[in-house]
């Protein structure tokens, strides 16, 4: 009974944390961080509306923001969030960390992270930010170590979630990346990447349509998200079904020219196309003598 009381009393101070971290303005160390784990722009831009912005967008910190990897359509929609500023600025190194990520440059990014964890082990962002770059670096041991160790600090965070159903994914453990993608979209309903992250798992599992239904929830969040259309080439590609999985890679290349998978897997399944179409081909040609004999 004691435990039981004891866990209550855990779960209601952390809700409560939640709730009140919830309502602070984002500084710019935070938004920072948070492009440097990855979290794509849509879902900043909602955070930065429900929240609210706490620094000033001045020309400067324009330029740092335009420096760190976002666009002007980006730095508008945050101008039309309610502000606050209350923050003093953006720390030059996660700008630089920022900004490595955008470049696709993890090994360069992750250094710097390591270090302000030094400075800051309790930060949760930071951990989620580490968990992002082993995760994109292919190390999913450390991946989910880092995840792990943001969600014992912040476990209402969706996107510490999202990136250990990726994990359990690609360990081939669809039932706890399907868990944790649930537990994503329970605490965000309309976080594209928990669908996205869903619909991946469901596809490890077999799923497909499911996977399908999935990713498109995804899509309509963020319709501009070429991973997920990346995603949808795959399980039509298993599916068989070469010319719809082509249809998404080239969505995926036009919305994300440097997503290289999908170049790859585009050029697969051109090929299994064109091997298709030489079948039929022969197959009308044999049917065609066949018929005249």
């Amino acid at each position: 009974m004691i435990r039981k009381v004891l866990t209550f009393i855990l779960l209601f101070s952390l809700r409560g944390f939640a709730q009140t971290d919830a309502l602070k303005p984002i500084d710019c160390s935070q938004l920072l961080t948070w492009m440097t784990a990855g979290i794509p722009s849509q879902r900043l831009l909602r955070l930065a509306r429900e929240r609210g912005v706490g620094f000033g967008l001045d020309e400067d910190t324009k330029n740092v923001l335009l420096s760190a990897g976002v666009d002007q359509g980006f730095i508008r929609a945050l101008q039309s969030a309610r502000s606050a500023k209350t923050d003093s600025g953006c720390p030059a190194d996660l700008v630089q960390a920022a900004a490595l990520v955008h470049r696709q440059k993890y090994e360069e990014a992750e250094p710097i992270v390591r270090k302000l964890l030094l400075i800051t082990p309790e930060n949760a962002d930071l951990h989620l930010a580490l968990g992002h770059l082993r995760q994109q670096r292919g190390d999913m041991d450390e991946a989910f170590d880092a995840y792990a160790d943001a969600k014992d600090l912040n476990p209402f965070l969706p996107e510490v979630h999202n990136g250990l159903s990726y994990v359990f994914s690609q360990s081939n453990d669809p039932e706890n990346a399907i868990a944790e993608a649930r537990t994503a979209l329970s605490l965000d309903p309309k976080n594209a990447e928990g669908y996205r992250y869903l619909g991946l798992a469901l596809y490890v599992n077999d799923n497909y349509p499911a996977a399908l239904y999935a990713l498109r929830e995804s899509l309509a969040q963020d319709p501009k998200r070429g991973e997920s259309y990346y995603a949808i080439g795959m399980v039509r590609t298993t599916q068989k079904d070469f010319a719809g999985a082509a249809d998404a890679y080239r969505e995926a290349i036009r919305l994300n020219p440097g997503l290289e998978k999908a170049q790859l897997n585009l050029g697969m399944v051109l090929r299994e196309l064109a091997q298709q179409r030489r079948s039929v081909a022969v197959g009308r040609k044999s049917q065609k003598a066949n018929s005249s004999n």
